[in-house]
């Protein structure tokens, strides 16, 4: 048999037809060690030309935001804020006196007395009111 060499194996040029793709089939389009090749191969001209890219798309971009800030700015700065301020002031307020006043009529103990009463003559007239007890009765 010529496709098995005498360590048992198959020879080289049988696994390399085995390995070979397919026409339907297309190699990794990432190919990690092809790129580091490419890096190491690299002239200095091709590294600034890349450093100067890189620092140019930089400023670009922040040109942008830069424009885009200041428009944004002089749009907002025409905005007249002061209406819904005043409305939410307002109903603020409004909110915080009705509270006042309820914190100081439950800060008198007597309102908490009387709350405390009117439970319990609630509990007691339903507990004698004519209702069954509270033991339940098996049939």
């Amino acid at each position: 048999m010529n496709d098995v060499d005498e360590t048992g194996g198959l020879s080289e040029s049988t696994l390399r037809a085995a390995l070979r793709l397919e026409a339907d089939e297309r190699p990794a389009r990432l190919d990690a060690a092809a790129i580091v090749a490419a890096a190491e191969h690299r002239t200095a001209l091709e590294q600034v030309l890349r450093a100067v890219r890189g620092a140019a798309l930089v400023g670009v971009s922040l040109g942008i935001e830069a424009v885009v800030a200041i428009a944004a700015f002089n749009v907002l700065i025409d905005v007249d804020l002061s209406q819904p301020f005043g409305l939410a002031l307002s109903t603020l307020a409004g909110v915080a006196e009705q509270v006042a006043v309820l914190g100081a009529l439950t800060a008198s103990p007597s309102v908490a007395v009387a709350a405390l009463a009117a439970v319990l003559f609630a509990t007691v007239y339903e507990r004698t009111n004519g209702r069954e007890s509270l033991n339940v009765r098996a049939s």
